[in-house]
């Protein structure tokens, strides 16, 4: 059935749970941070958020007018956003399902939202008119128009770093955004030929793009022929972008695989020229991107010490046995049965949280990291907010 949703074991290949309720086709979905629900939008106008562990819907979500295409949790999992055919963008809180504000109103129908990492920005495509909105979720207003495309924009994600915007379209354009200024970086133009500094094939309209975790590459999805996916190196615009001095410098140092094409050089010996750049840049890349990297670790692995948190427990799901907890400024839901949670309770005033405060990979602030919740009676610990390895 097309209104259903089944969620599969990647694992093993099996079936879990098949999720029934929507009346209508289901168009959009999305994961929490935590794992714990899945929020879907659909053609019945509603948005529902469901219990992964038991399958069970929490909530319906209502408020749009037309068929919702497009939905995303906020990096923290207390939001969602969606995008409808109404032509409106809006947010919700996941522990009410109350709507919490319409951002906006595009001219047509929102095919695709995004959150930005760090939960303060959301970036909207819509159908027709190649329209791209940029909105601060804080504040509640829209800070930039990204305009280009020539046709639908299909898929909209922001980098992992949160700094720049890739969107895919039916004008067979992929187009790169810098989020601080709103500016156009980067276009990869449909051509039957080589262009530029790299090779690009022929695609049909793009419907779906997505940065890699390192922010390196951007995979894109096409309705050609064939259904192509591709695959695509755009760290050396970003990094020509930010830093134009590095790729110069590297440049520099093999001018003869970067010179322009002369009336005595083949198109074979070009494309292998080209070839060959483009492998001596990504190793040279690598290279830098790698020395930076550790200097980075090692500042932020400098920067480490443990501290106490305070814990505070919000309420408890018996019917999914999910609890909503807060330690510090951070609140997420965790999945505890109903015994340890009754424990958990009965001891919530003498409850511990340590945690690893750092610096974030920008150096420019700092987070908590590997959080830890310590029932001292029992002496049980959950996992809380962000995990990540640290070397003893």
């Amino acid at each position: 059935m097309k209104n259903s949703i089944k969620l599969w074991d990647v694992a093993t290949g099996k079936e879990i749970h098949t999720l029934t309720g929507h009346e209508l086709e289901v168009y959009s979905l999305a994961f929490s941070p935590d794992g714990q629900y899945v929020v879907s939008g659909s053609e019945d106008n509603t948005i529902k958020l469901w219990a992964v562990s038991t399958g069970n819907e929490i909530r319906t979500l209502t408020g749009h007018g037309r068929t919702v295409l497009s939905v995303a949790f906020s990096p923290e999992g207390q939001y969602v956003v969606s995008g409808s055919e109404d032509n409106t963008i809006k947010l919700w809180a996941v522990s009410t399902g109350k709507e919490v504000h319409t951002l906006a109103r595009h001219a047509f129908g929102l095919t695709s939202v995004a959150f930005s990492p760090d939960g303060q920005y959301v970036v909207s495509g819509s159908r027709y008119d190649g329209a791209i909105r940029l909105f601060d979720v804080v504040a509640f207003k829209r800070i930039h128009n990204l305009s280009g495309h020539k046709g639908s924009v299909n898929s909209v994600a922001f980098s992992p770093d949160g700094q720049y915007v890739i969107s895919g379209s039916s004008d067979k354009t992929i187009k790169l955004w810098d989020v601080a200024t709103g500016k156009e970086i980067l276009t990869l133009t449909v051509h039957e030929d080589d262009v530029n500094r790299v090779a690009f094939s022929r695609v049909g309209s793009v419907n779906s793009v997505a940065f890699s975790p390192d922010g390196q590459y951007v995979v894109s999805g096409s309705s050609k022929r064939g259904n192509n996916i591709k695959l695509w190196y755009v760290y050396p615009f970003i990094m020509e972008h930010e830093n134009p001095d590095v790729l110069d410098s590297i440049k520099s140092t093999r001018s003869d695989l970067f010179a322009t094409r002369d009336q005595f050089e083949t198109t074979e010996e070009y494309k292998d020229r080209q070839q060959q750049a483009e492998k001596y840049l990504k190793e040279q890349l690598t290279i830098y991107f790698e020395k930076k990297n550790t200097e980075i670790m090692k500042k932020i692995a400098e920067s480490r010490r443990e501290i106490e948190l305070d814990v505070e427990l919000e309420n408890y799901d018996a019917d999914n046995q999910i609890y909503r907890i807060t330690v510090g400024d951070i609140t997420e839901s965790i999945s505890i049965g109903r015994e340890s949670a009754r424990r958990l309770y009965e001891n919530r005033n003498s409850l511990l949280a340590k945690g690893i405060e750092q610096l974030t990979p920008d150096l420019e602030s700092k987070e908590v990291v590997n959080i830890r919740i310590i029932n001292p009676v029992t002496d049980t610990r959950y996992n809380f907010g962000k995990q990540v390895d640290i070397e003893e």
